[in-house]
């Protein structure tokens, strides 16, 4: 008899065994240092695992260059923090597997040998499988609030993703703009450069006063310290754009400029605006945990349900005497009845639909601010672009002057240093005007393709 009951109780820890699927674990050692490339050679270009329409439609050919687009697109498919994002993305669907899984039942086994063992006495045993009620109960809105969190990772990561992609334009824009103002720059330096050395020469000779040679130096300083500027500009831009693409800081990318830029119809616009609740990925991906939120608050009241365990006995004391039972744990709703949570998960959803409705006011200020910049620096480059070739003209006329002995060299390096003085502020506007542009795309979450 004894031996039939410890061959019952193995078989029961067996099967329980049996049936349970055990993981094998392995460590994974963190990397041991940076993992950037050092070519554009080596960064992903696969544009059908992109997941937004206009960067995927673009043509990627970076045999010519890289346009501000298809920076955006390596942006997109290498940016070692979005990479970190798709894991973190990954733990969220994980999440939501698990919320679908049903609880396990338990089952207790346990013996009883009589240590002095006489006639009419066997080896008494329990079983004794039990479940976890409540999480039955509370398992429909588990799952729906682990759904709704991972849809809300999801969408976070696609604004992440978007961001990233007009950022990579912004930094390929700017630093573009920075090195064609440099360029201009150093032809303004190399002409006061010129103008000084003349200067210089002309003191020694008597037929000039040291005052003049110090406005020459001054403005020769002034030139080469803008100069300077815009080539630590452009070099820091580029290396932002190293850094957020996975480039090594030594790499250098074939920039070359996009398309022109559209101007979009107003009404598409004030559309646009308006349809942003159903549109913008970080305001979907409020909205989403916003749903799971309110069904955090249903868990907490269902948990207010009194039965907790419940759970089935067969056992056999020493005397053999069968007996099959039933038991259950109970919740006495005295003090807390689950007041505390539901308070709790109440005021977080309170809090989700403050943070909401204050996203999305933020986001018209926003759309409407980008709106404003946009126009304004559109026409400042159309001023600038009719007075720059004037003021170049009288320029290039002033040097011809200047060949017939009609005008003396000041007159034409102040004509000069004008004209290229006004290229630099057309250059600063035009980045202006299309940084402009980009950030209102950002905003209303409206991709363009100005180089397809």
């Amino acid at each position: 008899m004894r031996d039939g009951k410890v061959k019952t109780f193995a078989a029961v820890l067996a099967l329980g065994l049996a049936l349970s699927a055990c993981a094998a674990y392995t460590t994974r050692p963190l990397p041991p240092g940076p993992d950037l490339a050092p070519t554009p050679v080596r960064l992903t270009t696969d544009v059908s695992k992109l997941r937004l329409g206009p960067l995927k439609a673009h043509r990627f050919d970076p045999s010519d260059g890289l346009d501000p687009t298809e920076v955006a697109i390596l942006a997109v498919l290498n940016s070692p923090d979005l990479q970190a994002k798709r894991a973190a993305a990954k733990v969220s669907a994980a999440q939501a597997f698990s919320a679908s899984l049903l609880p396990d039942p338990q089952v207790n086994v346990s013996l009883d040998f009589p240590v002095n063992p006489s006639a009419g006495y066997a080896t008494a045993y329990n079983v004794a499988p039990n479940l976890d009620l409540m999480a039955l109960i509370t398992h429909a809105a588990a799952l729906k609030s682990a759904k709704a969190s991972a849809t809300q990772a999801d969408l976070d990561l696609l604004w992440s993703e978007w961001n990233t992609a007009q950022q990579a334009r912004q930094l390929a824009v700017t630093a573009m703009a920075n090195e064609r103002k440099a360029e201009v720059l150093k032809r303004l330096a190399d002409q006061l450069a010129d103008r000084y050395a003349q200067s210089q020469a002309a003191m020694r000779q008597g037929d000039l006063a040291a005052s003049a040679v110090s406005a020459d130096l001054a403005a020769e300083a002034d030139a080469q310290a803008a100069l300077a500027s815009a080539l630590h500009d452009a070099a820091k831009t580029r290396g932002d754009l190293n850094a957020l693409i996975g480039l090594s800081p030594a790499a250098q990318l074939d920039l070359r400029p996009g398309g022109p830029i559209v101007d979009p119809e107003p009404t598409a616009l004030d559309t646009a605006i308006a349809a942003l609740p159903t549109r913008r990925p970080d305001l979907l991906a409020l909205q989403a945990g916003y749903q799971a939120q309110s069904a955090n608050l249903r868990k907490a009241i269902l948990s207010q349900f009194p039965v907790v365990n419940l759970g089935f006995s067969h056992a056999a004391d020493t005397s053999a005497v069968l007996t099959n039972g039933l038991s259950a744990t109970f919740v006495v709703p005295i003090f807390n009845r689950g007041r505390g949570e539901i308070a709790v998960q109440s005021a977080t959803q309170e809090q989700l639909r403050a943070e909401y409705q204050a996203r999305l006011d933020q986001t018209v200020a926003d759309a409407a601010a980008a709106r404003r910049e946009r126009e304004a620096a559109r026409r400042e480059v159309e001023r600038l672009r009719l007075e720059v070739p004037r003021l170049r003209a009288m320029a290039d006329q002033g040097a011809a002057a200047l060949h017939r002995g009609d005008l003396d060299s000041g007159a034409y390096m102040a004509l000069e240093q004008s004209a290229l003085n006004h290229e630099v502020a057309l250059l600063d506007q035009e980045l202006a005007f299309e940084l402009a542009d980009v950030s209102l795309e950002t905003v209303l979450f409206l991709p363009s393709d100005p180089g397809a």
